[in-house]
């Protein structure tokens, strides 16, 4: 009964999306960060300056480090190529989670196509969430969608999200019991891991209704190329 929210509990994670999209605005506003810690530093002191805490630590990674590891430390690392930010906030005990993967430089034409065709993957996969669908499907539609890049796509479609950042259900191809039901706060995050040469991540949270969805987190997800 815990994957399934009150109206109440719906609202408190809506608000700590709200707060999660409003500090990644500030990044993208004033990017001045040249290391990931740098990064991480600033999404942490933003967090604080509101009297919150985070809801996990922040994700910083770019590069080939970010094709190497899905949760890795941020370090002192140059940030470049592809930069996943994956972070969010607690909220009254209610969590967000959303990850937006930016670009320092200017992308290739490869880059923006390996790009584009995860994005289409995500938001498709949104699309599909509704109350009553089985999870696994809409995990396993995702990978057809991605096509021969689905080997790089390396962990499950998405997870719960509430007191805890990582509940029921899952949503996994290789899972065949859990269904969507109107009221439960789940995630939405392919991922594409190539190592030694780059990652990207997008993720939102996203409400399921009777109707569908609703999503939660609202950053723009158009790669943003920060020159």
């Amino acid at each position: 009964m815990a994957q399934i929210k009150t109206k109440e509990q719906i609202k408190k994670v809506a608000q700590a999306c709200k707060i999660t999209d409003l500090i990644f605005s500030k990044i993208i506003q004033n990017f001045y960060f040249k290391t990931e810690n740098e990064l991480k530093a600033f999404i942490l002191q933003e967090i604080k300056s509101r009297g919150l805490k985070p809801s996990f630590d922040p994700i910083v990674t770019s590069g080939g480090r970010a094709g190497n590891e899905i949760h890795p430390q941020a370090t002192d690392s140059k940030l470049k190529g592809f930069v996943i930010i994956d972070m969010g906030v607690i909220y009254e005990k209610y969590m967000s989670d959303m990850t937006r993967t930016i670009f320092i430089g200017t992308p290739t034409l490869k880059e923006k196509q390996i790009y584009n065709k995860l994005l289409i993957s995500q938001v498709s996969a949104i699309v599909n969430v509704k109350d009553g669908v089985n999870a696994s499907m809409i995990d396993a539609y995702t990978r057809k969608l991605l096509g021969k890049d689905a080997k790089y796509f390396i962990h499950m479609l998405g997870h719960g999200v509430g007191t805890k950042i990582h509940e029921e259900p899952k949503l996994y191809h290789k899972l065949t019991k859990p269904v969507l039901k109107a009221g439960m706060i789940i995630t939405i995050e392919p991922g594409l891991y190539v190592k030694n040469r780059y990652g990207i991540r997008i993720e939102d949270t996203i409400e399921v209704t009777k109707k569908g969805f609703k999503i939660l987190t609202k950053s723009p997800k158009e790669l943003i190329w920060i020159m």
